[in-house]
């Protein structure tokens, strides 16, 4: 990772319904010391994030500038500086639109590595702590964390470019305040382009397709690796690429895998984006009521976990060391009383 240009700007309106203003730095961030560590620690929170989604520039917006200012960054007609300011003009405009009080930082990245260049755009938000000063009074201080990012978007430059392509913008928006996640939606210029849970269900739907192909000795190890290298990816920012996940299911047959998706469901893609949630709900049951709460591994069902459908009735066999004592210990304590 490389950061190739780097800068941070202001939006600030103090009361609701007050002019929003823009403090603007003049020249580029230094890229090195404090602000590669912020950097690193919001570009991981952003990557591992479960809010993600992903899309393309809108083409119903046509007052969105930033599509104009990149292509002009990459051939030279605008300096990165220039290429924020003016992105900031366009954030201003867009936070005109609401009334509400807001005070960020806003930082802009040009991320490259293995000379492929990605765009990030993140919005930094303060917290208050608590501190004792060196007259040991109690005073306040804002710190940023890192951990917690309510608006970012990244651009993968190079995917930009490719004809057809429509996901490479990824978006984060919190859902706390929908008129300042319109606001930041607007000034990305974002729009889905997928249902990342249908299109989930989907490759699982062709994952239980070719399981059931297989030796069933075989089957729940063939799940598990999939969705480890499906959260994997994700987790890492990067999408499902179908011919690497075939080669590390079979060594020996490494395009075994990808032929049975491509000849089986043609629409799925060669590289695709999931849902972790959806992924994490393929391997794993779970189910939780004002009384009950469970969860189980998928390799445990038809063993030592058997529903009966007609009765509506789960049956578990070998349960944990630790629910078997305390089990014990209330029958006991029932007994006894």
């Amino acid at each position: 990772m490389t950061i190739k240009h780097c800068s941070i700007h202001k939006l600030q309106r103090s009361k609701p319904g007050t002019e929003a203003k823009i403090q603007l730095r003049p020249d580029e961030v230094n890229a090195e010391g404090h602000i590669v560590s912020l950097f690193e620690q919001l570009k991981l929170t952003f990557q591992r994030s479960t809010q993600k989604q992903y899309g393309l520039f809108d083409p119903e917006q046509s007052d969105n500038p930033l599509p104009a200012l990149l292509k002009k960054y990459e051939s030279d007609s605008v300096s990165f500086s220039s290429l924020t300011h003016q992105a900031m003009d366009h954030l201003k405009l867009q936070f005109e639109k609401t009334p509400e009080p807001m005070n960020s930082h806003i930082l802009f990245v040009v991320d490259e590595l293995v000379e492929q260049q990605f765009f990030y755009v993140f919005w930094i938000n303060h917290t208050d702590a608590q501190f004792i000063n060196t007259d040991l009074d109690v005073d306040t201080l804002e710190y940023i964390n890192p951990a917690k990012l309510n608006f970012a978007f990244k651009i993968d430059m190079e995917q930009w470019k490719v004809e057809g392509w429509d996901q490479y913008l990824s978006f984060i928006a919190s859902k706390g305040n929908k008129e300042l996640t319109e606001a930041f939606k607007s000034f990305a210029g974002f729009i889905s382009s997928v249902d990342l849970k249908a299109q989930t269900e989907n490759f699982l739907s062709v994952v239980d397709d070719y399981i059931d192909s297989q030796e069933p000795t075989k089957g729940e190890q063939l799940k598990n690796k999939i969705v480890e290298y499906c959260i994997d990816q994700d987790m890492s920012g990067a999408p499902v690429d179908l011919d690497d996940l075939s080669t590390q299911l079979d060594d020996e047959n490494p395009a075994q895998f990808s032929s049975f998706v491509s000849e089986n469901k043609p629409e799925v893609k060669k590289e695709i984006y999931t849902d972790r949630a959806s992924l994490k709900k393929y391997v794993r049951f779970f189910g939780r009521d004002k009384n009950l709460s469970i969860s189980f591994s998928s390799e445990m069902f038809g063993d030592n976990i058997v529903f009966d459908e007609d009765s509506d009735e789960l049956i578990v066999k070998h349960i944990p060391k630790s629910l078997k004592a305390q089990l014990t210990r209330y029958i006991k304590r029932k007994q006894s009383s």
